[in-house]
């Protein structure tokens, strides 16, 4: 298949769009959290989460023209469109943007715990040259589109608190030459696993979940092997689950056939990436709220930062913004459709999809430091125990965690999802209140080097490489993926 790509050009600032509040004060608002109910405001009947024919239809989700349009936003000077890749709008460059926008961290984080964020006020040594590291990423996206045969592709680079970048390239659906926008809602895939891990620290922060509680307490009908295992161990992949249980079914009857599978490590002893072990999370979560997860995720993450489009390719698909997913046999074949894996199977794994402007939203919420407690974004970003045998862990609770010798050492989490159809990466690095958000309709290795190296062209040394290579400490897409 021939792509004949177009661009989509946004760039936004975060408090323009559908009017959304400065994000602090969106989770300032009384009432926020389990402990005080917040009314859904998109009523939405979740259903079950399991089985997809109980999800309601999706037609209360605000369709795409209720958001801000593009061309309210001032045009600035046009970057030369390149492979053949013609701009819809006009890019703003990031200083343009009012510092006023800018997120200021939680005053209550102490900088000797390594929460204090960059101050809006200071000027990191590469912001005067922002704007043409951004035109240079601007070009190198339009031309790995053009390598790549990528069909669609969206990228957002956070400086500080603050959107410098946000821009749209290719189509959501090549056959009806729909463009990507960014209300454009991808598949989310592994990248659920963050807001999973969110969802869990949250509930333990009001006392409804221990992290050293093990699993019996929460669930019935366990064999002895799975019943002490910790909520911690599962959440930080080393409780020994196996990353291949057959037949992978609904989840709602993969439970049964999951805890006759026999552990495949002793647990706290080894990393397993396993799809299994964080949907086991999923039904602690379930079972430790009294709510469906959907549900859960709504009132404690989706609905404070009025992420409005973020739920499954199911319940969204009515909205006509669901893009097309593709696949090319990793690059060894043709571009072709191919439909996503049901969230029915994936539940907290991986059943997720968004939009560039919700995954923004949430990113910036995180970066705010109001969503959790401190001691629950220490356990997030920083704590990764070692192992039983005293070999290192970097990665736990949603997130790979680690220095980038890419970005001169700087500190970052990253996670990243991929299943038929679906790319997806979040960089972080919370030392600078900074990060990279890319979502992608087609999955294979080098999509993901897109946003990695975007990022060493944002944030790095200009001096340095600006190809990225694979991180030690980034495990690779999702292992339960059928290409």
């Amino acid at each position: 298949m021939k792509l004949h790509s177009v661009a989509t050009t946004t760039a936004i600032l975060l408090s323009t769009v559908t009017g959304l509040m400065p994000l602090p004060q969106a989770l300032a608002q009384p009432g926020w959290g389990p402990a005080q109910m917040r009314e859904n405001p998109r009523n939405i009947d979740f259903g079950n989460d399991a089985p997809q024919t109980n999800f309601a239809p999706a037609r209360n989700f605000a369709p795409a023209n209720n958001f801000a349009p593009a061309n309210n936003f001032a045009p600035a000077n046009n970057f030369a469109p390149a492979n053949n890749f013609a701009p819809a709008n006009n890019f703003a460059p990031a200083n343009n943007f009012a510092p006023a926008n800018n997120f200021a961290p939680a005053n209550n984080f102490a900088p000797a715990n390594n929460f204090a964020a960059a101050s809006p006020a200071q000027k990191p040594s590469n912001s005067g040259d922002m704007p043409q590291r951004l035109a240079r990423i601007d070009a190198m996206i339009q031309e790995r589109m053009q390598s790549l045969n990528v069909p669609g592709y969206t990228l957002a680079v956070i400086k500080s608190g603050t959107v410098v970048f946000q821009k749209c390239y290719g189509y959501a659906d090549l056959e009806r030459q729909i463009p990507v926008t960014n209300d454009t809602v991808f598949g989310l895939a592994s990248v659920t696993k963050a807001f999973t891990s969110h969802a869990l620290l949250y509930l333990a922060d009001k006392g409804l979940v221990g992290l050293d509680d093990t699993l019996d307490k929460y669930l019935e009908g366990l064999t002895r092997p799975y019943q002490k295992l910790t909520v911690r161990q599962l959440a930080s992949m080393t409780a020994g689950v196996s990353d291949k249980v057959t037949p992978e079914v609904d989840w709602k009857d993969q439970l049964d056939i999951l805890v006759h599978t026999p552990l495949v490590s002793e647990p706290g002893s080894q990393y397993l990436y396993s799809n299994f072990s964080t949907r086991l999370v999923g039904s602690v979560l379930v079972k430790a709220s009294g709510k469906r997860y959907l549900e859960l995720l709504n009132e404690i993450i989706f609905a404070p930062l009025q992420m409005n489009s973020t739920a499954t390719t199911v319940l969204l698909q009515n909205t006509g913004r669901v893009a097309q997913g593709y696949t090319d046999n990793m690059g060894k074949g043709r571009l072709r459709p191919v439909e996503y894996k049901s969230p029915a199977v994936s539940f907290a794994a991986g059943m997720l999809a968004s939009t560039s402007n919700d995954v923004v939203r949430y990113t910036l919420g995180l970066l705010s430091r109001r969503m959790l407690s401190e001691q629950a974004y220490k356990t997030l970003w920083y704590d990764r125990p070692p192992l039983s045998t005293g070999k290192p862990n970097n990665w736990a609770f949603g997130w790979a965690a680690g220095p980038n010798k890419n970005l001169g050492g700087q500190y970052q989490v990253v996670k990243n999802g991929g299943t038929p159809g679906v790319a997806s990466i979040i960089i972080i690095l919370p030392e600078s209140n900074s990060a990279v958000v890319a979502l992608c309709n087609l999955r294979k290795p080098p999509i993901y080097g897109i946003a990695k190296t975007a990022a060493i062209m944002a944030f790095g040394d200009t001096n340095g490489p600006v190809e990225a290579d694979q991180e030690e400490n980034m495990p690779p897409p999702d292992g339960d993926d059928n290409l």
